[in-house]
């Protein structure tokens, strides 16, 4: 194991209360296992949220595609030895950003989709905003890995988008949502799923692993396990 870590860079602020979970995982893995005064060695570009949000809303991918893709390279240029992008539906930009760059892309959903089979399950509950529930990028990067993503019905796929982005985006956990949110997972379980990914960023700030049965897939921290690796291994 390396005695100083890589240098990471980060696309973040999407929402920043995600990436400063992000920061304090990998700060916190850095030391834990280099321990001292150890931290992660970290780049990062954090985003107003407001505008992502309104770029998604407008479909305008092709844009933030660009912006996020000059973004890896100005942190390339600075130093960074990888790239995170610190959410899940931003990954729908992931081909334009890997294009960019000449370092890696330490990709979430490869290492969710890593855990899920290193766990023998082949069907699994996706929970996430709208684009990444509804969109084909996050099925079939599964379906390319022999993973089946099972999502909610529209009406409660709609309700879960805008509890992410009225409320989770902004830090606001209202009461009725846990309880809630674990409803729309045994309405997949009885499809079929036998697991959970959290596929957006927010989602463990109303179901996490202790609220379910089943394997619980925590996109964020098995994200946060894959950059350790990279940045501390030899």
């Amino acid at each position: 194991m390396r005695t100083q870590p890589r240098r990471l860079g980060l696309l973040g602020g999407i929402t920043w209360h995600s990436s400063l979970e992000f920061e304090r995982l990998l700060n916190e893995g850095v030391n834990a296992r280099l321990g001292g005064s150890s931290a992660a060695d970290l780049l990062v570009r954090s985003y107003d949220f407001q505008q992502i949000a309104d770029a998604q809303a407008a479909g305008d991918w092709d844009r933030m595609g660009a912006m996020f893709a000059a973004d890896a390279a100005a942190l390339e240029r600075a130093g960074a030895e990888a790239i995170m992008i610190c959410a899940n539906t931003m990954h729908k930009v992931a081909p334009a950003v890997s294009a960019a760059i000449g370092i890696p892309l330490i990709h979430m959903l490869d290492a969710t989709a890593d855990a899920i089979l290193a766990a023998g399950l082949d069907t699994v509950a996706l929970l996430g905003t709208g684009y990444t529930m509804r969109d084909p990028f996050y099925r079939d990067h599964m379906a390319a890995r022999g993973i089946t993503t099972i999502v909610p019905q529209e009406e409660e796929l709609a309700e879960l988008h805008d509890l992410i982005y009225d409320s989770l985006a902004r830090g606001v956990v209202p009461a009725h949502a846990p309880a809630w949110v674990r409803g729309v997972y045994d309405h997949l379980r009885e499809r079929g799923a036998q697991g959970v990914i959290s596929g957006c960023t927010e989602i463990p700030m109303v179901l996490t692993a202790q609220d379910v049965e089943d394997p619980y897939f925590d996109s964020m921290g098995l994200h946060v396990d894959a950059a350790l690796d990279f940045a501390l291994r030899d």
